[in-house]
């Protein structure tokens, strides 16, 4: 299977059998190659079919609905599944797409705020992944590298990891958990880390179809560079300043009436003619 483009989801469902009919309208809609599901709460007990895709579980070693991880892909994609990462403070389900020209691996992760994980922690889960890898999922690992507004002792150590092994790491800069209290503020905890794929060949974006306390994000993978819009600028390097305060100062009217409505309304409206 030659794979040009593939778009790769990841959210946290908070319970994923709640959300089967609202999944099946997420992945139909957004075309969705691959959904990377956190907080899964499954167990070997449970059943969840979704029609044309597979469904590879990471569940908490522990046996109970809590944490867990998993891949929904659709049976046409070639795939192979790989030992899953499986302990009590990271949960990693694994998949390797071998569609050409780039085989590459495919990871849903979970970790729990509660755990304290070091660097090594992450090398050892991040060795599963091969050279080649895209893993997302909710990291529960904050730094202001990524958008967050703080950094704490998981997030250092997580970007740690990704200098010292050459990762790379990408994420919307907004928030996608937001608290069920809501004197608490939103927080970022949900984002992609990937090794060996050119950064212009990747495209993320925020999506709010899916309901939990988390909003799900958007991969779009691709073998060719993909042709990003730029951001709308009111200025650019160019803008002659000095020309556009001598055009300020002596464009100015101060003896405008305020008689009028009429003439209220072209008051509010000559400043920004002005501009």
């Amino acid at each position: 299977m030659d794979i040009k483009t593939i778009r790769i989801a990841e959210w946290n469902a908070n319970g994923l059998l709640h959300h089967k009919l609202e999944l099946m309208q997420f992945l139909q809609d957004n075309k969705i190659g691959a959904l990377l599901v956190s907080e899964t709460h499954c167990t070997i007990w449970t059943v969840l079919k979704i029609p044309k895709y597979l469904i590879y579980h990471c569940n908490h070693p522990d046996g109970t609905a809590h944490g867990g991880a998993a891949i929904l892909i659709p049976t046409a994609v070639n795939r192979h599944e790989a030992p899953a990462y499986q302990t009590d403070k990271i949960q990693a389900a694994i998949i390797q797409i071998k569609g050409q020209p780039w085989p590459f691996n495919i990871a849903a992760m979970y970790s729990a705020p509660r755990n304290k994980i070091e660097a090594e922690d992450y090398k050892n889960v991040f060795r599963r992944l091969g050279n080649k890898f895209i893993a997302g999922g909710d990291w529960n690992a904050k730094h202001t590298n990524w958008g967050v507004r703080l950094t704490t002792p998981k997030g250092r150590n997580l970007l740690q990891y990704i200098t010292n092994c050459n990762c790379s790491y990408i994420s919307t800069g907004e928030s996608t958990y937001w608290h069920y209290d809501t004197n608490k503020r939103p927080d970022l905890l949900d984002f992609y880390i990937y090794k060996s794929i050119a950064t212009n060949c990747i495209q993320i974006e925020t999506n709010w179809d899916l309901s939990s306390n988390h909003t799900p994000i958007i991969a779009t993978l691709s073998n060719h560079t993909i042709h990003k819009s730029k951001t709308p600028r009111l200025t650019s390097p160019k803008t002659d300043w000095n020309a556009f305060r001598t055009h300020i100062d002596e464009s100015t009217k101060l003896n405008i009436k305020l008689k009028q409505p009429d003439n209220i309304d072209e008051a509010v409206n000559y400043i920004p003619c002005l501009i």
